[in-house]
């Protein structure tokens, strides 16, 4: 574990001991707030989501231990009140942290091994009621956040609309003919090197906007419908709408926002996932974003998986996608993505393995790449 990881660990050990010092030396507690904390509801959640990550783009292979980036390790920790002078009011907050070591959306060919990250997922405060809806005060999720990322295919955690996950600061290769190498200047020249495009570059789902401080108000849901507001500043502020739907076995959920991500970026973003009773599912996620430039960025995705009940220890999903990005990083960019994906519920250890083999193409004008394969697999572990 790098310095910086011991830090935090060591920041988040004192806060703790802290408080049950602070606890253990009070001399007298209010009646009412000895009661409150008596009737607290605490709890916890952590997973670990290692995996081996092999990559080649045509001119290096090489392979990775990596934490997952779809669901990166973490641990959390809520506390809700419900007091009854305030009937039908949830008074609460949560602390959540997300550990990185050797992140797969960071890794690159021939190193160095990214840096160990404590990730400050969530740190905020909320009021919640049925009839009034909530309030959110702090880091947390922006009301657009997942809105293209509706997934009821079971292998999330394999493959879902952010297709760079696994691979983002993986390099394209030039073909041979094509151009000097990125790291070089070409003999007799004065032109500079051209850098390798990567994975991040040029593919985004656009979901959105992230986790951030910010102030956040959900509507109480109405047949089924959930519309949510949050503001960070002034040019960084979403709306989203969610929905979902049970029919007997059949279940469909969608979600669709608008983004001000910054003076002159406006985004958007939706996605819609279909489970049916017979296994069978489809899901398609579309974002992109309206800029100052001659780009017009968009992306499109698509799912079709099956789940099955194949073995005792839980469910089986297989899945097959498609993506396809447009001028992310400069105008007349097409970059495609397509995967196989199989995952493999272990429920007695609350666990799942996951594979995938993943393809990326890139088609930029002027410039010839080779097709950057990556191979994923690994194993979730919740508690």
């Amino acid at each position: 574990m790098k310095r910086a990881g011991w830090r935090w660990m060591a920041m988040v050990v004192a806060v703790a001991g802290g408080a049950t010092a602070a606890e253990t030396n009070e001399p007298t507690a209010h009646p009412l707030a000895a009661a409150a904390k008596a009737q607290a509801d605490v709890r916890w959640w952590a997973q670990v989501n290692r995996a081996a990550l092999y990559a080649n783009n045509g001119t290096d292979s090489e392979w990775f231990h990596v934490d997952n980036d779809s669901m990166p390790s973490r641990f959390g920790v809520a506390g809700d009140y419900k007091p009854e002078v305030w009937g039908g009011w949830t008074f609460g907050g949560q602390i959540e942290l997300g550990f990185k070591s050797d992140n797969s959306a960071e890794v690159a060919f021939g190193g160095p091994d990214p840096d160990f990250k404590v990730d400050g997922r969530k740190i905020e405060a909320y009021a919640k009621n049925k009839k009034y809806g909530a309030l959110s005060v702090g880091q947390g999720d922006m009301a657009s956040n997942g809105t293209a990322e509706e997934d009821l295919s079971g292998t999330y955690v394999a493959a879902y609309s952010q297709v760079r996950f696994a691979a983002a600061g993986l390099a394209f290769a030039p073909r041979e003919a094509d151009a000097f190498p990125a790291a070089e200047e070409p003999a007799g020249t004065n032109v500079p090197p051209r850098p390798a495009p990567t994975v991040k570059d040029v593919f985004n789902n656009f979901d959105g906007l992230h986790r951030d401080d910010r102030v956040r108000y959900d509507a109480p849901v109405w047949r089924g419908f959930a519309a949510s507001v949050s503001v960070a500043g002034e040019e960084y502020f979403d709306a989203a709408l969610r929905h979902s739907l049970a029919l007997g076995a059949h279940k469909l959920a969608s979600a669709a926002a608008f983004a001000r991500k910054g003076a002159g970026v406006d985004q958007y973003s939706a996605s819609c996932s279909l489970l049916l009773g017979c296994g069978l599912n489809f899901t398609a996620a579309v974002g992109g974003q309206d800029v100052d430039d001659e780009r017009s960025p968009l992306s499109v995705y698509g799912k079709i998986g099956y789940k099955a009940d194949w073995f005792a220890a839980g469910a089986t999903m297989l899945a097959v996608d498609y993506a396809r990005n447009e001028e992310m990083a400069q105008a007349g960019d097409v970059a495609e993505s397509y995967a196989v994906v199989f995952n493999q519920r272990l429920d007695p250890l609350n666990a799942e393995f996951y594979a995938t083999a993943r393809n990326y193409v890139l088609d930029r004008e002027g410039a010839d790449y080779d097709d950057l394969f990556v191979f994923l697999s690994g194993v979730k572990l919740a508690f």
